[in-house]
């Protein structure tokens, strides 16, 4: 059995590239799945999670690998386990949560500017994609109705695992001893998306280049050093 982690918000693969290099670790992509559901090579895998969720659409992504996968999948909350990171465990074949876990199931957001007519568009944007994210939960044949989901999601508060488990969204809470207590109070925690501005993008850019640049020098180097070592053995 091999373990997975799924650690921190989720980005694509490119944004998780710049902010790596930026310092910071706690952040999953697309791509660190995929080498890792590789490496298993079809033996079954448990994903630990501990993410505030992130990009809906990365969400969506792992959430398809973990489907398409040959081996059997476990997901496992052990810290958070919010908005997109939930999308990613509804492609396991089990849900599992500790008993002190946080759970979120909220709807999407966004931005948006302009008149009256493009803030409709957005609104309906984003029912759309609120009713995409139903569709994976209720894919799993064991979610609550949908009108109680809508319900749920509206409310964008913390659940504990038992209230998941009610509500369908997770299969067991693992070793449950004895009920938690109020989450309330621990809704801060999962604090505000990280900010990856251009200029942060550009400098990494520029740092690709660089290493690129020092690694061509080099290589130029070494190929004008085997010749002369040619030339002098001639």
């Amino acid at each position: 059995m091999a373990d997975i982690a799924l650690r921190g918000e989720l980005w694509d693969n490119d944004s998780a590239d710049v902010l790596r290099w930026w310092g910071w670790r706690d952040i999953t992509a697309p791509m660190d799945i995929q080498t890792a559901l590789e490496a298993a090579g079809g033996e079954e895998v448990t994903l630990l999670i501990n993410s505030p969720g992130g990009d809906m659409s990365v969400g969506g992504e792992i959430r398809s690998m973990l489907r398409r996968y040959s081996g059997r999948t476990v997901a496992l909350f052990q810290g958070l386990g919010a908005s997109a990171a939930t999308l990613a465990a509804s492609g396991c074949d089990v849900i599992q949560s500790e008993p002190g876990a946080l759970l979120c199931y909220h709807n999407p957001s966004g931005a948006a500017a302009g008149d009256h007519r493009e803030m409709e568009r957005s609104a309906e944007a984003l029912r759309n994609a609120r009713d995409c994210i139903l569709e994976m939960y209720e894919a799993r044949g064991s979610a609550a109705p949908r009108e109680e989901l809508i319900a749920l999601m509206d409310r964008d508060i913390w659940i504990t695992p038992s209230r998941a488990l009610e509500y369908g969204l997770i299969d067991e809470v693992a070793g449950l001893a004895e009920p938690e207590g109020d989450v309330a109070a621990f809704v801060a925690a999962a604090g505000g998306r990280i900010r990856l501005t251009e200029a942060m993008r550009r400098k990494y850019r520029d740092h690709i280049a660089a290493e690129r640049e020092t690694s061509e020098q080099k290589e130029q180097a070494r190929r004008a050093l085997a010749k002369i070592r040619a030339l002098a053995s001639y």
